[in-house]
């Protein structure tokens, strides 16, 4: 390929960090996603080129390269991520705060993506909610890249050493070993595949590949212009029919990477006129935002993420306007312009750090003191003595939890269901508790109380799965169209055992409509009365909607008022007023209805979230152990009928 300086090059990179950002600000581009995968096709072109220009011409040099990569990379890279350290001290809580700690750790080490991947097994994938506590995640994409060019000059080197096989027929063969493994990747391990060298290391070779090839075998004018518009096509078509549930990169990976690589090819010819589109790319405009592209990209995501939970912290919800997310994106690319000519451009043409050596010796102090940054946030837990021990307390809430067990419909059929109280097991049981994980979280009063009276008691409990037979909701967490099967074998299991009494706790607003869970509800309770069993339904507690223990945290550290986080009745009454009639058909035909939320209620007339110094509730609406014991009163009186 002609060695000359493309400026549709820099136009096609603007075209692949415009639908990036847009995707990750939710302005559209549903497969924006797909603009790193246009990256690394350039990338793998843009170096390659080099390399074997270089080789051709008998000067290259590693030590050279790995300069050239350094400038290109590294002084950028660093003032975001220590700006993202800065901004992470004064923003984030803890926990997020040692996330990033490890993030920078990672980064630092040319693992970032490894990292990632490892934390993507426990907290979803790259397009899990999640992601937007990670403020270094698109880094991701930058690890995966400083791998390939550790290793691929070397790869060259052995290459022009061998005479067995071409540059390029080494290169097609491990690109197509790496497609086929992401192929396959993307249905048996998509993390690993979405993550990992070895199955995106195809994509940079494409861009090898077109390396590779002499300028005079480009094709005509006209079919050149046929070229770049099915490239272009091949790349619109990828960003706006992709979605987050496209399994991704495998089979679905290849039109982006083909789209870019025509358009490069398209332009490639020595005495072949630049057809349209690389005209098009080639404009003053275009261009710019391509020159900006890699800085847009490192600034744009910390700035989305910090937002989403300032938002989350002091408002309880990640939700940003579409005005305010236009906003960060226009800062991001200020930034990313004054990025290209403060910090970019001036290593780059060696006006900072003429010599080699100080190159060298600004990244490794560069690196040892990021290393050493992340380390220190990493070991300290996310420094928490940056926040008073008021707020610590608060925050802590989040650890008070017990019994959050989701039992599965085989245990439920073979009777495996935890133990409350530590009765002996030749002891009958006589309380059960079924339902969804507001069940679980009065668990641990229900506990205590079967220790303090020597009761044996059960759960029966499953993340949004209402206690009702013949009942089937589509939900994120549920067992969905297993709960018919799993309510039965409950209902079987109080039958079979003679239990005296069961309690039935669920979230009754997320379940509907209301007319459905009245019938099902009073069905089920009629089904367990005459097993002879007394029937207890909860009211759902109040729900404050926001994260107790993080608000709380946040509103000792900026000396606010923790009264203004308690929850108005008239608030409670809303969400839960179409069931009053539901509890009245319950109480009708002989069930008892337990109020919670009267436990909650404080002397001013409002609901409390803390009491006593301690958090009530361990996110937005699930209760904390010390919440749960507020219901001790509450469940005494059963307990009392059964002795």
């Amino acid at each position: 390929m002609n060695q000359k300086y493309r400026p549709d090059i820099d136009g096609l990179r603007a075209l692949a960090i415009l639908p990036v950002i847009l995707f990750h600000a939710d302005l559209g581009c549903p497969g924006g996603f797909v603009g790193v995968d246009i990256f690394f096709v350039i990338s793998g072109f843009l170096i390659t080129s080099l390399i074997l220009k270089e080789i051709n011409e008998d000067c290259f040099s590693l030590v050279t390269f790995w300069e050239r990569r350094i400038r290109r990379i590294l002084p950028a890279l660093a003032v975001v991520v220590f700006a993202t350290l800065v901004a992470g001290w004064f923003l984030f809580m803890p926990a997020d705060f040692e996330v990033l700690g490890k993030s920078v750790i990672a980064q630092v080490t040319l693992l970032s993506n490894v990292f990632f991947y490892r934390q993507s097994l426990v907290g979803g994938g790259y397009f899990a909610p999640v992601s937007d506590t990670k403020a270094l995640l698109h880094t991701w994409s930058l690890a995966v890249e400083e791998q390939f060019y550790v290793l691929f000059p070397l790869l060259l080197i052995l290459l022009g050493r061998q005479k067995r096989l071409s540059i390029a027929q080494a290169i097609l063969w491990f690109g197509i070993g790496s497609l086929f493994l992401s192929v396959a990747g993307s249905y048996y391990r998509p993390g690993a595949t979405f993550y990992l060298l070895p199955t995106r290391a195809w994509e940079l070779m494409i861009g090898a590949f077109l390396a590779t090839i002499p300028g005079r075998q480009l094709l005509n004018p006209r079919i050149n212009e046929a070229v770049g518009w099915s490239g272009l096509g091949l790349i619109f078509y990828s960003i706006f029919f992709y979605t987050r549930e496209t399994r991704f990169p495998g089979l679905a990976a290849i039109p982006p990477c083909l789209g870019a690589a025509l358009i490069i090819f398209s332009g490639g010819g020595i005495n072949v006129k630049p057809t349209l589109i690389n005209r098009g790319l080639a404009w003053k405009p275009v261009v710019f935002i391509g020159l900006i592209s890699y800085s847009l990209y490192l600034w744009h995501w910390p700035l989305l993420v910090f937002s989403k939970n300032y938002n989350y912290y002091h408002y309880g919800t990640k939700t940003q306007s579409w005005q305010l997310r236009i906003t960060l994106l226009m800062i991001g690319i200020a930034l990313a312009a004054a990025s290209l000519k403060w910090i970019e451009a001036p290593f780059r043409k060696r006006i900072l750090c003429p010599r080699r050596p100080q190159v060298f010796a600004l990244a490794g102090c560069t690196m040892l003191t990021l290393l050493i940054f992340g380390t220190g946030v990493y070991l300290k837990h996310g420094v928490r003595s940056r926040i008073s021990s008021k707020a610590d307390i608060f925050l802590n809430g989040k650890d008070y939890v017990a019994f959050r067990n989701n039992i599965t419909p085989q245990q439920a059929a073979a009777g495996q269901f935890p133990e409350l109280g530590a009765q002996s097991t030749n002891q009958p049981i006589q309380i059960l508790l079924w339902g969804d994980s507001h069940a679980m979280h009065v668990a641990s009063a229900l506990d205590e109380l079967c220790r303090r009276f020597s009761v044996r008691g059960v759960e029966a409990t499953h993340s949004d799965t209402a206690p009702m037979l013949d009942y089937i909701q589509i939900e994120k967490y549920g067992l969905n169209e297993n709960a018919p099967a799993f309510s039965q074998s409950v209902v079987e299991f109080i039958a079979k055992h003679h239990i005296k009494t069961v309690i039935l706790g669920a979230v009754w607003s997320d379940y509907g409509p209301t007319n459905i869970v009245a019938d099902k509800l009073v069905e089920t309770a009629q089904t367990i009365m005459a097993t002879g069993a007394s029937v207890y339904i909860l009211k759902d507690v109040p729900k404050p909607d926001y994260d107790v223990p993080m608000q709380a945290s946040i509103t000792v550290r900026q000396h606010g008022d923790l009264a203004q986080l308690e929850i108005p009745p008239a608030k409670y009454a809303a969400l839960n007023e179409s069931y009053e009639p539901v509890f009245n058909r319950l109480t009708k035909i002989g069930a008892t209805v337990l109020d919670t939320s009267k436990y909650f209620l404080n002397t001013n007339g409002r609901y409390d979230v803390i009491r006593n110094g301690r958090v009530l509730y361990f996110d937005a609406h699930h209760l904390t152990t010390a919440g749960a014991k507020l219901l001790l009163p509450m469940f005494e009186p059963i307990f009392h009928q059964l002795n």
